[in-house]
C-alpha cells in the first residue's frame, strides 16, 4: 500500500513540474513588452514573475474549469428559461445572460497576477 501512494506522489510531482516548467521557460520569452513597458520590466525581479507564474498557473487550474463547466452552461441554461419563459419577447435578455456567462477571461495569465493586464471576468464588456 506504501508503494502505491509513494507512486502516486512520484506521479503527482512529476505532473506538477510538467506543469510549471514550460511555463516558467516559455512565458518571459514568449511575451512581447509593449511600447514603453521598459520600466516595468525592469522593475520585475525573477523572484516576482515565478510567484506570479505559480499564481498563473492555480489561478487558471481553479477558474477554468469552474467557468466552463458551471458558470457557462449554467447561464446558457438560464438564457434558455428566459427565452422560453417570455415566448422568445426577452430575446435581448436572453442573449446577454448567454453572453455574460461565456465570454471574458478563461485562462488567467502571469500579467494578470501581476496586475499589467486586466481581467476579465464574466460580465465583462
Amino acid at each position: 500500500m506504501r508503494r502505491a501512494m509513494r507512486g502516486e506522489r512520484r506521479t503527482r510531482a512529476a505532473l506538477l513540474l510538467l506543469l510549471l516548467v514550460p511555463a516558467l521557460l516559455a512565458g518571459p520569452a514568449q511575451a512581447e513588452p509593449p511600447a514603453g513597458a521598459a520600466s516595468v520590466a525592469e522593475k520585475d525581479s525573477t523572484g516576482r514573475v515565478v510567484v506570479a507564474s505559480f499564481g498563473s498557473i492555480l489561478g487558471t487550474i481553479v477558474y477554468a474549469p469552474f467557468k466552463a463547466v458551471i458558470l457557462c452552461p449554467g447561464m446558457a441554461l438560464a438564457a434558455g428559461v428566459t427565452y422560453a419563459a417570455t415566448l422568445g419577447k426577452a430575446k435581448e435578455d436572453a442573449e446577454y445572460l448567454a453572453r455574460v456567462g461565456c465570454t471574458g477571461t478563461y485562462l488567467i495569465g502571469r500579467d494578470m497576477v501581476q496586475g499589467y493586464e486586466r481581467f476579465e471576468g464574466s460580465g465583462t464588456r
